[in-house]
């Protein structure tokens, strides 16, 4: 059986952290713990939002203590889809309005606490969140007592996000971010932990030789997305021709693919 040594998919089982990912996951735990409100995840396309969002939320799955609801299909919704779907998450009862539906929300936010329990809501593609809705979540975190907040927020979004959030316009929700973090390029050590880290996860042999890690981090410029984008192109390379080791010529071909299908789709779009 073939193992997917080298998903896309934002899988927080296989994420290889860095130590800035392992410092910008902790500085957000700490604010959720702290129960300080707002945390915001900036990157561009392919710099690992997503996977540092659901690999945060993932630490709190099994903790009786925590209700996580993590929103990722509805981030460009109107505000009552929105809370909607935020509610659904937590078995809050669907109401006629946007402005119940925030009453029924406040009303979970009091139980919870009173319960002992930490709320977390999560939103995935930020970028897309409406003013409208912006303005929802800076009320949700309006709920508070005189030490903590009822409701704690973590966006994940594009850098056009924090450019947003840098106007006029927005100066007042951008006051409420207690724990941005703003993800970086690979390193080329980085590059080659992180090709070294997904074989021993996956319990499969490294073929990728010192040198084709290192033509790797030049093709992809330590982009994480493109990095295990050319590694799977690469992998797939080597098990048609039953390659023993994977070195610079065949991230050559493997680029030169992906960037032919990268064309193709953008043909057929």
């Amino acid at each position: 059986m073939e193992v997917p040594v080298f998903t896309t998919s934002p899988d927080p089982t296989c994420m290889y952290q860095t130590p800035a990912l392992k410092e910008s996951g902790a500085k957000i735990r700490r604010a959720i713990a702290l129960k300080q409100g707002l945390s915001c995840i900036f990157g561009s396309v392919g710099f690992g939002k997503s996977s540092l969002l659901r690999y945060i939320a993932s630490g709190y799955d099994h903790s009786p203590d925590y209700r996580v609801a993590l929103v990722a299909e509805q981030t460009n919704a109107p505000q009552f889809a929105f809370l909607k779907a935020i509610s659904k998450e937590f078995d809050v009862p669907p109401q006629r309005s946007a402005s119940a539906q925030m009453d029924a929300i406040e009303d979970f936010l009091i139980q919870q606490h009173t319960e002992g329990k930490t709320v977390i809501v999560m939103a995935d593609e930020a970028q897309l969140l409406r003013l409208e809705t912006l303005e929802c979540i800076r009320s949700l975190l309006n709920y508070e007592t005189n030490t903590e907040k009822l409701c704690q927020v973590v966006l994940a979004g594009q850098l056009e996000l924090r450019d947003r959030l840098l106007t006029r316009r927005y100066k007042a929700f951008k006051s409420r971010i207690v724990a941005p973090v703003v993800l970086e390029y690979f390193t080329p050590e980085e590059t080659a932990a992180m090709i070294a880290y997904r074989h021993e996860y996956w319990r499969v042999r490294n073929r990728f030789t010192d040198e084709a890690c290192a033509r790797v981090q030049e093709r992809s410029l330590g982009v994480p997305r493109d990095i295990v984008l050319i590694c799977g192109y690469a992998y797939s390379i080597a098990d048609e021709r039953k390659l023993d080791a994977i070195r610079p010529e065949v991230i050559d071909e493997a680029v030169s693919k992906l960037e032919m299908h990268n064309a193709r789709e953008a043909a057929v779009a």
